[in-house]
C-alpha cells in the first residue's frame, strides 16, 4: 500500500447542517494544531529527553492548554478545546530557541488537525 492512499481528506464541498459540520470538525468548527521536527547538537541522553519533555510540558504545553503528540525529535501540536493560536505556536517556537542544545528547529504553519492538506 502506498502512502498516498493513506491521505485523509476533509469530505467534499457541499452544503451541510451545522449538526453534521461539527460533527465532521469542519468551517468554523474546523480545529487548527502545528507540526515541529527539532535537530539536536548531539544526539541527547535519556535524562536530556526526559529533562525536556519535562520542561516543555511544564513551561509551554500545560499552561496553554494544548496537546503534545510527538517527542524529542518531531511531532505535533494541538489545543485541548478549540485551535491552536499563533500566540501559542510562537510561545512555542520561543521556548525551543532557548533550549541550548537543539541546533536546528522548523516549526510548521497553522494547519487542520483533523484533515491532511491535499497534496
Amino acid at each position: 500500500m502506498d502512502m498516498a492512499d493513506l491521505i485523509v481528506l476533509p469530505p467534499p464541498k457541499r452544503r451541510r447542517s451545522r449538526r453534521l459540520r461539527k460533527k465532521l470538525r469542519i468551517g468554523e468548527f474546523q480545529t487548527l494544531g502545528f507540526d515541529y521536527e527539532l535537530t539536536w547538537r548531539a544526539p541527547p541522553s535519556i535524562e536530556l529527553q526526559d529533562r525536556f519533555i519535562d520542561q516543555l510540558l511544564e513551561q509551554v504545553i500545560e499552561p496553554r492548554a494544548l496537546s503534545l503528540g510527538g517527542g524529542v525529535n518531531c511531532g505535533f501540536v494541538a489545543a485541548r478545546r478549540g485551535s491552536v493560536t499563533a500566540a501559542d505556536r510562537e510561545a512555542f517556537d520561543g521556548w525551543i530557541r532557548n533550549w541550548p542544545d537543539i541546533a536546528k528547529s522548523e516549526i510548521g504553519h497553522l494547519r487542520d488537525a483533523w484533515y491532511d492538506e491535499a497534496p
